[in-house]
């Protein structure tokens, strides 16, 4: 063998070697990164079950905490307050878990999870909400007779079986009942969901009562991006309010909020002729609105004055003047207020504006809303017989989707899913009005029988809806059963004041 030969041959086994050894070289390696990720799966699995067991040990008294951490005394722990709370610093997403309505503050109710957060469905990535029944605490308004406060508690007792967080009931203008579950109190305030579209019948037909456009006006005038649209071109006003508009209902539009919602649904497709179908969503009010808006800018260049916004609007012709300010909105990506969703009140606030309502819009002597114009928000639609301009009525009706959330939710039913064929309250209450929200949301007042009644409940909803997990929402409160129990024969009975002192005859909160 030839000297050149032996090194071709000699350099062929070296590099035959060198590639057995690379290749057990990159299986080793391979190895210890999979034993290194198990490892430290391993290591966050005990770290956040140690996490838990903390909380669990920390909680045999959630009340005494929650005392000790709600440094300022407003029944509230803010995101600054939780820093206190040790566990916190291992799991740096729990405050974000309990705030379960999204209001950036944690309530008792809401606290009081951690003491269950150790079990094997919060493990498994469920819902973090409390598997103990809320149990209802001592009304904190609480007046007339014997039956009627039976009556009252009965109601109550019914609403918080079905995830009802509290209760409010008033008469001719004062509140005779008001009941919240621990945590709850009145001066908590929750998003209204769709109840917020209630607010813009009524100031529509404020702006409509100075000029500003009229019902059957054709909204492409002012939005004229739908020039083009065979089926957008004919959308008027009353078609945007009855939400008859034709437009495309979005299931999940409660997600876009980090988008400019008012832009989006200009894009949208008309699926339907405008007043033909009914579709109970609020891609109708974020339409209203940019066209809102327009109109407002136009009148605002003309006078040579500052421009407002819808809510603006609003607040100065309506809200401030029956005494609600600095009400808070949950905003889209454009940062303005969300028109179709977005508003958080407390029950007496939203009792205020359901009172104002309940009285032809008129507030301390003066007519806000003119009578006869507010009277059409509750008259029926042509698509929809139980339902007005931004209104449930208590009407049957056999129109397709009468009672569905909207048209895209595939069967999801709308929270009171008895109105589309029997009314809120069949045989009761002619009357009656409504204004709803996801999660079972109420604002409901009759005129004839002087009564307003606000109902909040499923505290979990706004992120349960954000998430599109509405199978998760408690649905079971009915409308016809509660005011079974409302409205039983009263019987005679000794007049009874169980409530504080202080007057709380329309005071907000």
């Amino acid at each position: 063998m030839t000297f050149q030969s032996s090194l071709k041959s000699d350099s062929s086994f070296l590099c035959r070697d060198c590639s057995r050894h690379l290749v057990r070289g990159q299986n080793l390696f391979f190895r210890l990164v999979v034993i290194g990720c198990a490892s430290l799966g391993f290591i966050a699995f005990v770290f956040e079950r140690s996490s838990l067991y903390v909380l669990q040990a920390r909680q045999q008294d959630p009340e005494a905490e929650f005392k000790k951490l709600d440094a300022n005394g407003d029944n509230s722990i803010s995101a600054g307050e939780f820093k206190a709370f040790r566990p916190s610093r291992m799991m740096p997403d729990l405050f974000k878990r309990l705030d379960r309505d999204g209001d950036g503050s944690l309530s008792l109710v809401e606290f009081q999870v951690v003491a269950t957060m150790g079990s094997k469905a919060r493990n498994a990535g469920k819902s973090v909400e409390s598997e103990r029944p809320l149990a209802l605490s001592e009304p904190a308004i609480a007046k007339g007779t014997t039956t009627e406060l039976e009556r009252y508690r009965a109601a109550s007792e019914y609403s918080a079986r079905h995830a009802g967080l509290c209760l409010l009931i008033m008469k001719d203008g004062e509140i005779v009942f008001e009941q919240h579950v621990e945590g709850s109190s009145p001066e908590k305030a929750y998003q209204l969901a769709s109840g917020t579209k209630s607010f813009w019948g009524p100031i529509a037909q404020v702006a409509i009562s100075e000029g500003l456009f009229t019902l059957d006006e054709v909204v492409s005038e002012t939005l004229t991006e739908w020039k083009g649209d065979p089926r957008k071109l004919k959308i008027t006003v009353r078609d945007l309010l009855s939400f008859s508009s034709g437009l495309e209902a979005p299931r999940r539009l409660w997600a876009e909020k980090k988008k400019d919602l008012y832009k989006l649904v200009l894009e949208l497709p008309a699926t339907a002729e405008p007043g033909a179908e009914f579709a109970y969503s609020e891609v109708h009010l974020y339409a209203f609105g940019e066209f809102f808006k327009r109109k407002l800018t136009a009148k605002s260049n003309a006078s040579a004055k500052g421009g407002e916004r819808p809510w603006d609007y609003l607040n100065r012709k309506i809200l401030t003047p029956i005494g609600l300010t600095n009400l808070r909105w949950v905003k889209d990506g454009s940062g303005d207020p969300a028109m179709g969703d977005g508003a958080v009140l407390t029950a007496r606030q939203w009792a205020i504006y359901g009172e104002f309502l309940r009285l032809g819009g008129e507030c301390k002597g003066k007519q806000l809303v003119p009578s006869e114009r507010l009277a059409e928000c509750f008259s029926s639609s042509r698509a929809n017989p139980d339902y007005g301009l931004t209104f449930w009525l208590n009407k049957a009706s056999d129109k397709p989707n009468a009672g569905v959330a909207d048209a895209a939710g595939a069967g999801r039913m709308r929270s009171s899913d008895q109105v589309s064929a029997r009314g809120i309250v069949p045989g009761k209450l002619p009357d009656l009005v409504m204004a709803a929200g996801a999660g079972q949301q109420r604002l409901l007042f009759s005129s004839a029988e002087k009564l307003v009644i606000v109902r909040f409940a499923n505290a979990d909803m706004p992120r349960l809806v954000m998430a599109g997990k509405y199978d998760q929402l408690d649905l079971t409160f009915k409308d016809e059963e509660f005011f079974n129990k409302l409205l039983e024969p009263a019987r005679d009975g000794k007049e009874v004041d169980r409530s504080p002192s202080r007057d709380e005859r329309l005071v907000p909160r």
